[in-house]
């Protein structure tokens, strides 16, 4: 079913602009909860890659970024998670927002 059409489907349930907007907080909240536990793990990760390679993630990629480091796979998947992780952080202050 088309996201959408489920949207206009709460609309008409709720049509009660504070209802619908308790309703949206609550999803809101969900996100938020499952964007962190998110957070965390890529957290875990990028820990393991500055112990792996004796650096923080942000020299790392500076140093990556300007072609310093070689072409080790483990450094593009460091590189893809840390972009992951940024890309994330991102969305999650976009939840805070809203909330």
């Amino acid at each position: 079913m088309d996201t959408a059409y489920q949207f206009e489907l709460l609309k008409e349930a709720y049509s009660d602009d504070p209802e619908l907007s308790q309703v949206l907080a609550k999803l809101l909240d969900i996100a938020l909860g499952q964007q962190r536990l998110r957070l965390k793990r890529y957290e875990r990760d990028l820990r393991e890659f500055e112990k792996r390679f004796g650096m923080d993630s942000q020299a790392f990629y500076q140093k990556f970024e300007a072609g310093e480091l070689g072409d080790d796979m483990n450094l593009f998947e460091w590189a893809g998670l840390l972009e992951l992780y940024q890309d994330l952080l991102k969305k999650i202050n976009r939840l805070e927002l809203a909330l």
